[in-house]
């Protein structure tokens, strides 16, 4: 699959779609809600993009799956200038525990979901009996 075209066009498809999803996502939950949600979606994405990419034994899906899933649909579903600006706010407003929780919690579980999506992968990929 070394066709540069597909995966130039599944980058822009998968983008187009994390990017809608982060938008309606903004919309259901209130401002931190909506942004951590969708940071916690886009790195347990990236981690199943990862973890599937490392299983299946083609170099398709390495190629394929961490360009197009891992950069184009978690990058665009992920919104870490959103959660800048957010914590931003919070330095200005000198609101110094709230930071450090919003930080350490979006870091702390967003790594956990990353490594939680490669181990997923394999259990899913397993399952399937391949």
């Amino acid at each position: 699959m070394s066709n540069i075209f597909v995966i130039i066009l599944g980058f822009a498809v998968a983008a187009f779609l994390g990017g809608m999803l982060r938008s309606l996502l903004s919309q259901w939950f209130p401002k931190r809600v909506g942004t951590f949600v969708a940071n916690m979606l886009a790195s347990l994405s990236a981690g199943l993009a990862i973890g599937f990419a490392m299983l299946i034994d083609t170099q398709d899906a390495s190629e394929f799956l961490p360009p197009v899933i891992a950069t184009g649909f978690a990058g665009a579903l992920s919104t870490w200038s959103t959660l800048a600006a957010e914590l931003s706010e919070l330095i200005k407003r000198k609101q110094w525990r709230k930071l450090v929780r919003y930080l350490g919690f979006t870091l702390a579980v967003g790594l956990i979901l990353a490594h939680r999506g490669t181990v997923w992968a394999a259990r899913i990929y397993n399952g399937w009996g391949v």
